[in-house]
């Protein structure tokens, strides 16, 4: 054992650390190293008159030096906070021992300022405030583009401010950082304000599309289009419009949807149009498809219905007997209910009512078209009228089949025309008391 001067011991086997060797890099920094309590603290060198420690320690060299402030340190901070974090809330990393300065107000936050410098592999800038900045290769975006064929000098920049400065005292910024918390901040924006975004297509898959939007997106297959779709690869580089379905900025999470917006187009197309028809007025249209009560015609953008008693004024039993699917037609425009989307037509109305051109108290002549028990209707100049039981012959008949067939051609008096309820009461024996008078 040597004694030293101030009474302590060392243990002549013990080997001495070299003098003036620096300090060993410590680890590059993280957030959560910078939330531990203990990583704030940072080591004292000893100096030659402090307190020995105790026996069987190893102390210090009395030519031991501490580290000088010009060695390098690994650039901590690098790191920049989760979007969702505030400037205010993102703690800074452990200070070091190699001077550079620790941000604890401003980290997180967007500056920008002019580009003074710019090469492979940084940006050299001078803040609005007037602090020296730079912008590694690494953080000018996720892909790690050269700074030359972005930037030139003169230019100006913007980045988030990381956790700490450099060795050389210049705020480190993250540009990939700011780019994607602002295009959070716009769609965040946009989906608050039912607004659509635009958005790249960069990929398709076989459950729908991948868009760029500033970040990551994607377009289920069912919200592409109206209609199922299977040819995804035609929306390939595409830009189109999107509207936002699902977000969540802490997990990076963004659903869009392009159906959404062809639907409101089309709402708006057909409000449109409803609030442009006026009742009474003749439309051309096109039969869309036929059902049991009537015929559905195609507007132009809206579809109205053709009920089977407006279709002609002769008694149609199904609206396949009068049309056909894809035969343009003039109809009317009866009744139009903007908010129930809703239009009545009329193909009838636009011919003139043969009920019109019935002579009441002539005698005319017209087929038997069908019997009823209570007696037979006969076609008077396209409509049809009613031969009742009782007027069908000056004995009591119990049956129609006992005077007439349906075909027959026959003599009948029009005794009335009832335009409103639609309805011709006809006479055989009345017809047959005037010729024979």
């Amino acid at each position: 054992m040597t004694e030293l001067s101030d009474g302590a011991t060392q243990d002549p086997g013990a080997e001495a650390e070299p003098t003036g060797m620096a300090e060993p890099e410590a680890p590059v920094e993280s957030e959560a190293m910078a939330d531990s309590p203990s990583s704030t603290k940072t080591e004292s060198v000893p100096s030659v008159g402090d307190t020995a420690p105790s026996v069987g320690d190893t102390a210090p060299s009395v030519g031991d030096t501490a580290p000088s402030v010009g060695d390098t340190a690994p650039s901590v901070g690098d790191t920049a906070p989760s979007i969702g974090d505030t400037a205010s809330s993102v703690p800074p990393p452990a200070a070091t021992p190699d001077g550079a300065k620790v941000i604890t107000g401003d980290s997180g936050k967007i500056v920008g300022g002019l580009i003074g410098a710019v090469s492979v592999d940084e940006v050299v800038l001078k803040l609005d405030d007037g602090r020296p900045a730079v912008i590694n290769r690494r953080n000018i975006d996720e892909a790690g583009s050269d700074p030359t064929t972005i930037f030139n000098v003169g230019d100006r920049a913007e980045g988030a401010i990381l956790a700490r400065e450099d060795p050389q005292q210049r705020v480190v910024l993250s540009r990939s950082w700011a780019l994607k918390k602002q295009a959070w901040d716009k769609i965040v924006a946009a989906a608050e304000a039912h607004e659509p975004v635009s958005a790249k297509v960069t990929g398709v898959s076989k459950n729908g599309l991948v868009v760029d939007v500033g970040v990551r997106g994607f377009v289920p297959s069912s919200h592409l289009s109206l209609e199922p779709t299977t040819d995804l690869a035609s929306f390939k580089d595409q830009t189109i419009q999107l509207k936002v379905l699902e977000l969540d900025v802490a997990k990076e999470r963004l659903v869009l949807s392009r159906r959404s917006l062809l639907l409101k187009e089309q709402r708006k197309a057909v409000h449109d149009l409803l609030t442009g028809l006026a009742v009474g007025e003749e439309r051309q249209g096109t039969v869309a498809s036929l059902v049991d009560y009537g015929a559905f015609v195609d507007l132009g953008g809206v579809t109205g219905l053709v009920h089977l008693s407006e279709l002609s004024w002769k008694r149609v039993g199904h609206p396949k007997h009068a049309l056909s699917v894809g035969d343009e037609v003039l109809v009317k425009i009866l009744d139009v209910k903007v908010k129930k989307r809703r239009v009545s037509l009329s193909i009838r109305q636009l011919t003139e009512d043969p009920f019109a051109a019935v002579p009441v108290g002539e005698v005319v002549t017209g087929p038997v078209t069908r019997l009823v028990d209570f007696g037979a209707f006969v076609d008077v100049g396209g409509v049809e009228g009613l031969v009742h039981l009782s007027e069908m012959s000056e004995y009591r008949v119990s049956a129609p089949e006992e005077v007439v067939t349906p075909g027959e051609e026959i003599r009948v008096k029009v005794l009335s025309v009832d335009r409103k309820r639609r309805r011709i009461e006809l006479s055989i024996r009345q017809a047959v008391s005037s010729e024979y008078g």
